[in-house]
């Protein structure tokens, strides 16, 4: 059996715990290869930029010949209806009903954590059917299953915060023209290194009365942010063609701390840091 694993949409999150834990089933692993850039260029539908690149990965793992494609699960519904887009709320289901024809689509949990052993268990057991090897696999990697940190926050003297959608947060490949222009700036772009927990609670205490996860991370990673002497300005990025998440955006933006600026992904980034460096005075 032959299983695609996307490279993007929260995939540092689950995949160090799945993709070793696929292997130890015996299961072959089958990665995308075309380099990010390529693979946006080759889908052009008017989606939010990663939501082209989740679908333009499902297709290239589909050309490879796959049996199915491991995907991360809906991010949740809030009690007062989703104001997200709804790549945003489901990925896994719009690319079943924007891409036809796909292999089955195997949803998982993108946090790892202890209490995930029985999801990894049914799904190892729908793969194999053995009950003897997906024992031995989870014996041998139920260790990866923990909580997700992100990497460590990099030294430098002008640090500009990056405050976005997870799913966006964590694929820099997105935003390549931000941290480029950043870069020609004299700008070290920065995310937060805290727990997901932490962030969540950051989100809430800005008052935007949200509870979605994705966007109390969104908010919270602006308001850590915001709070750190060695962060200088905070960014906060918007994607394209998704106006909830803009509007939030706008939204958190409004309630920042420090000099800072809201871009949508496809605007010119140089605008977005020029208000920055003028709020910086």
């Amino acid at each position: 059996m032959r299983i695609g694993l996307l490279d993007t949409w929260l995939n540092e999150r689950y995949q160090p715990f799945w993709e070793p834990y696929l292997r130890e089933l015996g299961v072959e692993v089958v990665r995308p290869r075309l380099p990010a850039s390529e693979a946006l260029e080759r889908l052009q539908e008017p989606w939010p930029r990663p939501a082209r690149l989740l679908a333009a990965r499902a297709l290239e793992l589909k050309a490879a010949g796959v049996d199915a494609i491991l995907a991360p699960a809906a991010a949740g519904e809030s009690p007062r209806g989703s104001g997200q887009c709804p790549w945003a709320a489901d990925p896994a289901s719009m690319l079943e009903r924007n891409l036809p024809g796909l292999p089955p689509l195997i949803r998982v949990d993108p946090e790892p954590s202890e209490a995930k052993i029985g999801e990894a268990a049914r799904i190892g057991q729908q793969l194999v059917k053995n009950p003897q090897e997906v024992r031995l696999a989870l014996e041998r990697t139920r260790s990866l299953l923990r909580p997700y940190r992100p990497p460590a926050m990099p030294r430098g003297e002008r640090l500009l915060g990056l405050a976005a959608e997870p799913y966006l947060l964590e694929d820099p490949r997105l935003y390549a023209e931000v941290t480029d222009a950043a870069a020609a700036k004299g700008w070290t772009v920065v995310r937060p290194d805290v727990s997901l927990e932490r962030l969540r609670e950051e989100g809430r205490r800005l008052g935007l009365n949200i509870d979605l996860p994705a966007d109390l991370e969104f908010a919270g990673a602006a308001h850590y942010l915001g709070r750190l002497g060695r962060v200088r300005g905070v960014l906060v990025l918007a994607e394209d063609h998704c106006e909830p998440v803009e509007r939030l955006a706008r939204k958190i933006g409004g309630r920042l701390s420090k000099p800072g600026a809201v871009h949508v992904l496809g605007e010119d980034p140089q605008a977005a840091l020029a208000r920055v460096e003028a709020a910086l005075g």
